[in-house]
């Protein structure tokens, strides 16, 4: 089965140029824009990755996020940010939250690609070690 993503970016013409460089790696992609659709999105499916983009404050990023974890604990986060809001405290942050990485953007293709594989495997641990409990 693919691994499935979605990926939340207010950039529209960005979102569809990502997903469709995604969809060539064989991900299965959801597409949401950040304050309108990824709840409804989160809601109606499960994403083994999120990718996760938004504009504004440090403390919009960490509310979706804590959102997302509360919603879909299992999911494994990959925040996107650019240089201009990338912070070490927001990082620690956001690892702390549960945000399994962070990646400036622009970022390279293969190293995204990277970091979602390895997002996933950690992903299917967690749900194995939770099977394995239950």
């Amino acid at each position: 089965m693919a691994l499935k993503l979605l990926i939340i970016h207010p950039d529209d013409p960005f979102r569809r140029h990502l997903s469709e460089r995604l969809r060539l790696e064989n991900y299965q992609v959801v597409e949401s824009a950040p304050e309108t659709e990824s709840m409804a999105a989160l809601k109606d499916g499960r994403f083994d990755v999120i990718l996760l983009r938004t504009t504004g404050l440090l403390s919009r990023r960490l509310s979706l996020l804590k959102s997302i974890k509360e919603t879909c604990p299992g999911t494994e986060v990959i925040l996107l940010t650019t240089q201009d809001e990338h912070t070490l405290t927001g990082s620690i942050q956001a690892m702390r939250m549960g945000a399994f990485d962070e990646l400036i953007v622009p970022l390279d293709i293969g190293t995204l690609h990277r970091r979602i594989q390895d997002a996933h495997v950690r992903q299917k641990e967690r749900v194995e070690a939770e099977r394995s409990r239950g």
